[in-house]
């Protein structure tokens, strides 16, 4: 199954390359900055963004990729996200909002459930959707 991963660190996106694996996805396609017609072409089932690195306006990419992926869950990852933009986040049409500072099984485990239900917020956003 499809999947990518969207970050400028190296170490940030082998991590989530990792949880896509883990996940049973396949090794996913990397990108370090946003191609959002090549991110059409490419039609991954699930997009892992790296939000602190990502060096775009970052609600405005996502408004962008949820057009042209509309059938895409779309997992942004932060350490920095504070309430009001992880609900912009969703607004813009993230499925999930996920936490990097609990580890990467808590990481794997709120993507799981961003998937299976359409919408999750890591509850250290202060934002419950479930």
């Amino acid at each position: 199954m499809r999947s990518a991963v969207l970050s400028a660190d190296d170490y940030v996106a082998d991590l989530l390359s990792d949880i896509l694996v883990e996940a049973g996805y396949d090794r996913p396609q990397r990108s370090d900055s946003l191609g959002v017609a090549k991110m059409g072409t490419y039609a991954p089932l699930v997009l892992m963004i790296d939000f602190d690195h990502l060096q775009s306006d970052k609600i405005e990419s996502i408004r962008q990729l949820r057009f042209v992926l509309p059938d895409c869950a779309i997992a942004i990852v932060s350490s920095e996200l504070k309430n009001a933009s992880a609900k912009r986040c969703h607004l813009a049409g993230a499925s999930g909002v996920i936490s990097s500072r609990n580890g990467a099984a808590k990481m794997l485990a709120g993507l799981r459930h961003s998937i299976r239900t359409g919408c999750y917020t890591d509850p250290d956003f202060g934002v419950r959707h479930e």
